[in-house]
């Protein structure tokens, strides 16, 4: 099948389809125009004026070579997939069209409900629509029988349905003629959305977004259900298997032939089973990690950048000593070029983001895309014999915390009974010593191990070497609940932009009572400004994910930070 040319569907004989086919994205659906013997189909009208204003020329074409009733179908009231019947004129011919709609979908849409279109998390404004055709009632489920809707002296006549397809699994439907033998079969599929249908025409099936159902920022919105949805899998499984399928036709993107289809469905069974205990995906929960996600993309700039530019002058060193394929390996472990184009990229989108050309649901997706593209790029196993492991877990860390967070998950929290000082230690202990990379050179038995030893050396930036960095533990023993590894992160991430900072001096200290551990840190020179106040609301959150709470303050013109931990109490 082609788009944008009216072609004849397979196993019809008397229909045809014009598919307006579209990027996927969140402003609108593909949308499917059939032309019948007895009704003009069009399924799912999309939210872009370009897209109806086409489909209204295809329709009058329809007309003017056969008048006939034009009835328009949602696979979901998801507002993307129809807002524009809200902006057609009287005289338009969508405007004298009859709309069908999943009985849910359709009260929604009567009623002026907003949460089940999905219309604040999709940036659309909503208005009623009256439904003349409710589709696959609780009624119709109930008695399984013909019946027929009198439409302004138009007949529809349509045949409900089920089928048993596993012992807790029942597919209803229902079939409308559209003349001369050829038949529009009419599932009901919930789970994306609860009013969610398939539609089936010859060997042509219309499914909606289901295979965008699991999907990050979708997964856990207002009407989507696990259960529902895992069930819907294994009805369209059941559809393809027999109904002669050979295209689906999805709400967003290309055609899918049949065997695409089914083996995409069978990874999505699996993947949907995995989905439990979602949050709620919200206008607020879009608007809150649309914030975190500019914040952590920030982050991850700083930490990539950080790692090519030590990654450049290892691989200049190793040239000017004549180590040419060592030189050109790193150049081909990081591609900095690319990356740097996904940051800028981000920043313009950060910026149409706060002029309100984009929406915070399309900021989520977007820093999912950068994220996943700095995933493949970066490989932790290939830079581990050149960069100080922190370094690489902290990149590490940011990249799965926002994929979790996009997923609709909360980022794993290890809570456990921490020596809060001893901990201090350790982490003073690594960013004044670390490895003996002199020793390992010297002990190298070989120019391999001698060249990795190297490369390791010359990776190592002494941000410490002429700062004081003294601990003051208050109390002998501060033990809390927290999680070791992430503080430890956050501990050493903070105290290496203090020395970035040129603070010369400074100083760890820790308090504690029954409930509290407090830990604070001060640099005792003056700053023009605070080295975390850039990244304050960072701090906040991975904080929060550590156990801790933040407070940045100054004192006598010194930056200051102070983290506050619940004591482990002896008897939790």
């Amino acid at each position: 099948m082609e788009p944008m040319i009216s072609q004849s569907v397979p196993g019809t004989r008397n229909v045809s389809l014009y598919p307006y086919l579209r990027k996927i994205d969140l402003m609108s659906s593909n949308s499917y125009l059939l032309s019948c013997p007895e009704q003009i189909v069009l399924i799912d009208p999309g939210g872009l004026e370009g897209q109806i204003n086409r489909l209204e020329e295809e329709i009058q074409i329809l007309q003017d070579e056969q008048l006939r009733p034009l009835v328009i179908y949602l696979t979901h009231v998801h507002i993307d997939h129809w807002h524009q019947l809200t902006q057609c004129k009287p005289s338009s011919q969508l405007s004298k069209a009859f709309l069908a709609v999943q009985e849910t979908g359709a009260l929604a849409l009567e009623k002026n409900d907003p949460l089940l279109p999905l219309s604040a998390l999709l940036g659309r404004p909503m208005s009623a629509v009256p439904v003349a055709i409710k589709l696959l009632s609780e009624l119709d489920k109930a008695i399984l029988c013909g019946d027929s809707l009198d439409l302004l002296g138009w007949r529809l006549d349509y045949v409900t349905k089920s089928w048993r397809i596993a012992e807790d699994v029942v597919l209803y439907g229902q079939m409308v003629s559209l003349g001369k033998d050829d038949c529009l079969e009419i599932y009901h599929t919930p789970g994306h959305s609860p009013d969610g249908i398939c539609l089936r025409a010859g060997s042509m099936l219309f499914v909606g977004d289901i295979f965008f159902a699991p999907n990050p920022g979708m997964a856990g919105a207002y009407g989507w259900n696990q259960k529902d949805l895992m069930q819907s899998i294994l009805k369209i499984l059941w559809i393809l298997d027999n109904r002669e399928i050979t295209t689906c036709c999805s709400g967003h993107g290309n055609f899918i032939d049949v065997m695409t289809a089914r083996k995409t469905l069978q990874v999505m069974y699996s993947d949907a089973a995995s989905l439990k205990d979602l949050q709620d995906i919200t206008p607020l929960w879009a608007r809150r990690i649309s914030d975190y996600a500019q914040d952590l993309i920030n982050e991850l700039e700083r930490i990539f950048t950080i790692i090519a530019g030590r990654l450049a002058y290892i691989s200049h060193v190793l040239a000017e000593l004549d180590e040419e394929v060592q030189s050109r390996e790193l150049d081909g472990l990081l591609d900095a070029q690319y990356m740097d184009e996904l940051f800028v990229d981000f920043h313009v989108f950060a910026r149409e983001l706060n002029a309100g050309k984009k929406m915070d649901i399309e900021m989520v997706h977007k820093s999912g895309q950068v994220v996943g593209r700095l995933e493949k790029l970066f490989s932790k196993e290939k830079l581990e014999s050149i960069f100080d492991q922190s370094l690489l877990d902290r990149a590490g860390r940011l990249l799965s915390d926002y994929a979790a967070t996009y997923r609709g998950f909360r980022p794993p929290y290890i809570v456990s009974r921490v020596n809060v000082n001893r901990l201090i230690e350790v982490v003073m202990e690594k960013l004044l010593h670390g490895a003996d990379e002199e020793g390992a050179i010297m002990q190298a038995e070989s120019d391999e191990d001698f060249l990795l030893a190297l490369r390791y050396r010359i990776a190592q930036v002494k941000l410490f070497e002429c700062i004081d960095l003294v601990f003051l533990p208050s109390c002998r023993e501060a033990f809390a609940r927290l999680d070791q590894e992430r503080f430890a992160d956050i501990l050493m991430d903070m105290l290496e932009r203090f020395a970035a900072a040129r603070i010369k001096s400074i100083e760890i200290s820790t308090e504690c009572d029954e409930e509290w551990i407090l830990v604070r840190i001060v640099g005792k020179s003056k700053c023009i400004s605070h080295p975390l106040s850039r990244s304050r609301r960072f701090f906040e959150r991975n904080l929060a994910l550590s156990g801790g709470l933040l407070q940045i303050s100054k004192e006598a013109d010194h930056p200051s930070v102070e983290i506050e931990f619940a004591a482990f109490q002896k008897d939790g």
